[in-house]
């Protein structure tokens, strides 16, 4: 088996601190000087590396999509143990699926600068609708009964509290609220099973 070649790890080194730089500060505040310093190389490698600022848009852009997609793998194999729809939020809600709240938060802000990078829009919209389809795959497997309007709904509800606890995890919001947050999905991941 070959090595990561060290043009491929120092891409991957750079782009790692890049979507830090988004997370904490927005794609415009993502300045080359700040990852630079995340990354802990000097300022020039990162147009080495990754190009000029279009493409390292760009590759941040492809970065966030297949860690989504993988994460969203991950997802849909952990779903093939459940049985039931509240298993699916359990699953999603526990400690150990917690994912990198740094790919959401930098999944909102380059989906914040749409409106300056249109051909963002349909690389990130398709990432979000692979989740909500394996969320809705796995729930219409348990609950086969129930109509697929209903399950995409459902999907749609358990979906957005999930991210948003990685979406206001820069706040430090209190414990309950994640609890809250669980409590919500739970309830409607209940209901597709009385409807069955």
């Amino acid at each position: 088996m070959s090595r990561p070649s060290l043009k491929d790890q120092r891409s991957e080194q750079i782009l790692d601190a890049y979507l830090t730089c988004v997370a904490r500060f927005g794609l415009e505040g993502a300045t080359q000087e700040r990852i630079a310093a995340e990354a802990g190389v000097k300022r020039p490698l990162l147009r080495h590396y990754l190009g000029n600022k279009e493409q390292m848009i760009s590759a941040l852009t492809t970065y966030v999509d297949e860690s989504f997609a993988a994460s969203t793998e991950a997802l849909a194999v952990a779903f093939a143990e459940i049985s039931t729809p509240v298993e699916l939020v359990e699953l999603i809600f526990s400690k150990g699926a917690a994912s990198d709240p740094r790919l959401m938060l930098a999944w909102q802000a380059l989906t914040a600068s749409v409106s300056d990078h249109p051909e963002m829009r349909n690389p990130l919209l398709e990432s979000l609708a692979r989740f909500l389809g394996v969320i809705a795959d796995a729930l219409q497997r348990v609950a086969p009964g129930v109509d697929g309007g209903r399950i995409r709904v459902v999907a749609q509800g358990i979906a957005a509290p999930y991210m948003g606890l990685d979406a206001m995890s820069p706040l430090c919001p209190p414990v309950e609220w994640r609890t809250e947050l669980k409590q919500a999905a739970t309830l409607l991941a209940a209901s597709l099973e009385v409807d069955q």
